[in-house]
């Protein structure tokens, strides 16, 4: 499950802001929706990066700092999340379809907190050797930071909303 939990935070929330990070500070309506814009065409870069199982375009969209926080507190650091990633990777034999869509967002300098329901669908091999069809949802808080080549997904957390069915079966 705890896996599950760190795939969930790959792929590509609660109010609370984590120790360590600003406040929010207002940010106009037209700054928001030119942030949505961009963070929009980062996600459809990560969903390009993620069906072509490219690596290395997935992780240059993430911040050097890059961690994950599961909902047990525990922290992934950048390392771990591409030990994660590659595990995902190399499990799936096909995609069926994957989705980011970004319900809420707070920019404030330079960073941005979107609340992102995923929902991934893959044909992907399990630890009994075979291939399933594996279809998950999640709902969580990806915090990205703004940097001279445009936005990284900085952190994950406040993951909620978990499902996954396995051949049609809850899993």
């Amino acid at each position: 499950m705890r896996l599950f939990l760190v795939l969930a935070a790959v792929c590509t929330t609660s109010c609370a802001r984590p120790a360590g990070l600003p406040p929010a500070q207002p940010t106009s309506m037209a700054d928001t929706s030119a942030v949505r814009r961009q963070l929009q065409q980062r996600y459809e870069e990560n969903r390009r990066a993620l069906l072509a199982k490219d690596f290395g375009a997935i992780m240059a969209l993430r911040t050097e700092d890059f961690h994950a926080v599961t909902p047990d507190s525990a922290i992934h650091d950048r390392a771990e999340m591409e030990l994660s990633t590659r595990a995902l990777l190399d499990g799936i034999d096909r995609w069926i379809s994957l989705t980011f869509d970004i319900d809420s967002l707070e920019v404030a300098g330079d960073l941005a907190r979107a609340v992102v329901r995923q929902h991934a669908d893959r044909m992907a091999r399990r630890s009994d050797g075979q291939v399933h069809h594996v279809e998950t949802w999640v709902t969580q808080r990806e915090i990205w930071r703004r940097a001279a080549d445009g936005w990284k997904l900085y952190r994950v957390d406040s993951i909620r909303d978990q499902r996954r069915l396995i051949d049609g079966q809850p899993g």
